[in-house]
């Protein structure tokens, strides 16, 4: 009897270099249950959005910053994930929400504000500590940028903010109570606190912090936005991919690398939706 052997479907992916090797082993693993093969390229957005256009690929993964227009018009785009930059300081102090204007008195160099003490910022009893700005830093993390996209209108850091590895960050915080840091996650130490944070200029403006619903809402505000684009006549075709995209096994790889999965509870609506259709 002649065999016939059945070549897998192959899906042509390409997603932000942020990202790309995050999914590839959930999809990787659907795809040997499904026979399908995933080939996934890890591209700025850009050139993922231009490869889309001229049909070189079946779906893109791309990042948009806040202010840039999502591409609604143009392709099917579904909300996947986030990046955020998360602020903290030690648990004792008084502090427990600050605007973007704020943050960028005290680490950006050319901003509307200057704030090189806590008193300046008018913590009572604190008056003459010195802030100590603190950045952490990763090769695998864009968060200390995105955190100057969203805070810094001038654009540059001042020279006195410390530089630190993500994974001595707590320590640091721990340890000096004059400390705030950006960090790519949240903290995990019960002495280091999160600040919610404000858009607004004004002290009244509402503080939020980095929940993954007020990321996703967009009330936390920074925040990188992660979208899948594709083109709405290879929908159906897709469905499958996009369930999986959305499905358990690829938030919780994106949660364990410090990224914003979207809340579950806005994944099972378009889960649900998916289905409906």
């Amino acid at each position: 009897m002649l065999m016939v052997s059945v070549q897998a479907e192959e899906i042509r992916i390409a997603a932000s270099d942020l990202l790309a090797e995050y999914i590839q082993t959930p999809l990787d693993a659907y795809g040997d249950e499904q026979e399908v093969e995933f080939v996934i390229d890890s591209i700025g957005s850009i050139p993922a959005l231009d490869r889309l256009r001229a049909d070189e690929i079946d779906l893109a993964i791309i990042a948009v910053p806040e202010g840039s227009e999502v591409p609604r018009e143009e392709f099917s785009i579904y909300p996947f994930a986030y990046d955020a930059a998360v602020v903290a300081v030690n648990e004792s102090n008084p502090i427990d929400e600050i605007s973007l204007s704020h943050l960028g008195g005290i680490f950006g160099a050319n901003e509307e504000f200057n704030f090189n003490t806590w008193g300046d910022l008018g913590l009572s009893g604190w008056g003459n500590r010195n802030i100590k700005p603190i950045a952490g830093t990763s090769e695998e993390s864009i968060t200390l940028e995105l955190f100057k996209y969203s805070v810094f209108k001038g654009g540059a850091m001042k020279a006195s903010v410390g530089m630190a590895k993500n994974s001595e960050v707590e320590d640091i915080l721990r340890t000096d109570a004059a400390s705030i840091a950006i960090l790519s996650r949240m903290p995990k130490m019960s002495s280091v606190k999160v600040l919610m944070v404000s858009s607004g200029a004004d002290s009244d403006a509402p503080a939020f912090g980095p929940t993954d619903d007020n990321v996703h809402y967009g009330d936390y505000p920074i925040r990188l936005a992660f979208y899948i684009a594709f083109n709405q006549r290879n929908e159906t075709r897709l469905r499958a991919v996009i369930r999986e995209l959305l499905d358990d096994q690829v938030a919780e790889s994106l949660r364990s690398h410090d990224l914003i999965a979207l809340p579950d509870t806005v994944r099972r609506k378009l889960l649900i939706d998916l289905d409906l259709e």
